[in-house]
């Protein structure tokens, strides 16, 4: 008896390596390809999409970091300028909730700086240049160089907070000489 089965399945064998695969066949593996490529080609897409994302919130984030970097460091370099014959100009000489202007000493020449939100909601940076009128007063130029600090800011964003020597915060949010 098993030599009939083994000589069954060699005769099996036989026949079914001449003939190749049948139609049957051929349809089950290509669904199965097609279902296992959908499944990859979806799990592709997904972690593109991952990656894209938390690419661009690691470029947000740095972009907001460095930002406050250079904003931080300017303002803490405020310096009063001293005029002729009149009051010297605060450090902070001009202040809201979404703008300030600060006189820095970044360098051998003072500079004037201003920080405001434009109409595209981006922090944007304004450096006037120093210009000696008399030893040790200054002027400033009249056209700035522009920058973009950070970009997206949310609408109705309050970004400047004043608080005066004693740490409390300023009921007058304008009011220079208090901050």
């Amino acid at each position: 008896m098993s030599s009939t089965r083994a000589g069954l399945l060699a005769r099996l064998r036989a026949v079914r390596g001449d003939r190749g695969l049948t139609l049957a066949e051929l349809m089950v593996t290509m669904v199965l390809m097609g279902i296992v490529g959908t499944i990859m080609i979806n799990t592709v897409i997904q972690v593109t999409r991952t990656v894209t994302k938390a690419q661009a919130s690691a470029d947000s984030l740095d972009t907001s970091r460095i930002g406050m970097a250079r904003l931080t460091k300017n303002i803490r370099s405020g310096m009063a300028i001293q005029r002729a014959g009149l009051t010297d100009l605060p450090a902070l000489s001009s202040i809201s909730p979404t703008q300030v202007t600060v006189y820095a000493s970044l360098g051998t020449v003072p500079t004037k700086i201003t920080y405001s939100i434009n109409g595209n909601r981006e922090l944007v940076e304004q450096w006037y240049v120093g210009n000696a009128a008399s030893n040790p007063y200054w002027t400033f130029s009249n056209t700035p160089r522009t920058t973009v600090v950070a970009s997206k800011i949310p609408t109705g964003s309050v970004l400047f907070t004043y608080y005066d020597s004693n740490g409390a915060p300023i009921a007058n949010q304008t009011s220079n000489t208090e901050a």
